[in-house]
């Protein structure tokens, strides 16, 4: 059984990452990752890894239930609800065990919240493990069909970027229920230390799109000469002043975006990608194509992102200054991979008290 020590710490909105991340107790990573097997154990049913049953975080007094008990179509299309779209596959799922539990875990009302799972199969399976490992929580499960994408994938920098299911978020608008006007999209690689009401509640004015900005970023290097040197590409940004936003955490309008039909537009970015080789990274470069210059900037708590290193060693990053809300290990280095190696980046026991994996061969002993 892991220890949950650190999870007091995270508790707290208020706690300093930035600050204190150096005065965090040395903590004996040995009981996250020695005598992990490299093949982690799967459930000889189902395939899937084995994951805990995660406390229930229930309520409070001073959360209105809004929505009611004996209706599942009322529970799914709740407008007073806060709703988050993730992505569910074998390849990330311990990530997005740990991901959901985060939230639920620092929500003040959790079970006002509504998660919305996409996945390319396994629906059923998927189905079942999530409610054995959460059985208060209010999701769906969507189908996302690989065909819709898999003839507009080029190949990326790293061959993980090219799964299709990683593209499933440009269809949020067209899959989820009609009745879901708003959504936060996470990936799958990110725990949440703050209640995401707070972020739920961040006005997106006129704009589809919200995320942090970093204009400080080289916006130029996520496109290739092919696109800067021709002229009809690259005045798409003309009227634009564009930054670069991370994919991995957004708030989305899905009225708007239904209204203006982005969804095609970020198909015809891609068959462009297909024919000239515009961009070198996966499902990002059309994202920025449509929307960089043109979102809701939030707070950079949101996203501390980058914590899984650079594209090609996946080296150890340190936080960003200033608070934070949300860690985000984008990049090549997944935490859970570095912890059962016995070689974890120092940020990753922050990620360390969210997994609920199950060494089933352990567990036995």
């Amino acid at each position: 059984m892991q220890s949950w020590a650190p999870a007091e710490a995270i508790r707290s909105s208020r706690f300093d990452f930035a600050g204190r991340v150096s005065a965090l107790p040395q903590l004996d990573l040995r009981e996250f990752s020695l005598n992990r097997p490299q093949h982690v154990p799967v459930d000889k049913l189902t395939g899937f890894l084995v994951f805990q049953e995660a406390p229930a975080f229930r309520n409070g007094i001073e959360c209105p239930f809004s929505y009611l008990e004996n209706s599942r179509a009322e529970a799914i299309c709740d407008s007073n609800a806060v709703h988050i779209a993730m992505t569910l596959d074998a390849t990330y799922l311990r990530g997005s065990m740990a991901a959901v539990f985060s939230v639920v875990k620092h929500a003040a009302c959790p079970e006002n919240i509504v998660f919305h799972f996409l996945v390319s199969d396994g629906d059923v399976e998927l189905k079942a493990l999530m409610r054995t490992t959460f059985p208060y929580l209010r999701f769906k499960i969507y189908y996302f069909d690989e065909m819709l994408v898999k003839n507009r994938i080029s190949l990326s920098v790293r061959q993980d970027l090219e799964q299709p299911l990683n593209y499933a978020r440009n269809y949020l608008a067209d899959i989820i229920e009609p009745c879901v006007q708003r959504v936060i999209y996470l990936d799958s690689d990110l725990v949440v230390v703050d209640d995401i009401a707070r972020l739920w509640g961040t006005s997106l004015g006129s704009k589809t799109l919200g995320a942090p900005e970093y204009c400080h970023a080289n916006f130029t290097k996520y496109f290739t000469n092919s696109f800067w040197s021709n002229r009809n590409f690259s005045s798409t940004f003309y009227e634009r002043t564009p930054c670069y936003f991370n994919t991995g955490v957004m708030i989305m309008d899905l009225i708007k975006w239904r209204q203006h039909n982005y969804t095609k537009l970020i198909e015809l970015w891609m068959d462009v990608q297909k024919e000239f080789r515009i961009y070198e990274l996966g499902s990002l470069p059309p994202f920025l194509l449509v929307f960089a210059g043109s979102i809701e900037a939030i707070e950079h708590r949101w996203n501390q992102h980058g914590l899984g290193g650079d594209n090609v060693v996946g080296s150890c990053r340190s936080l960003h200054p200033g608070p934070v809300s949300l860690l985000h290990w984008s990049g090549k280095g997944k935490p859970w991979l570095r912890l059962d190696s016995g070689r974890p980046c120092p940020l990753d026991s922050l990620w360390a008290p969210y997994d609920l994996f199950v060494d089933v061969r352990r567990a036995d002993t």
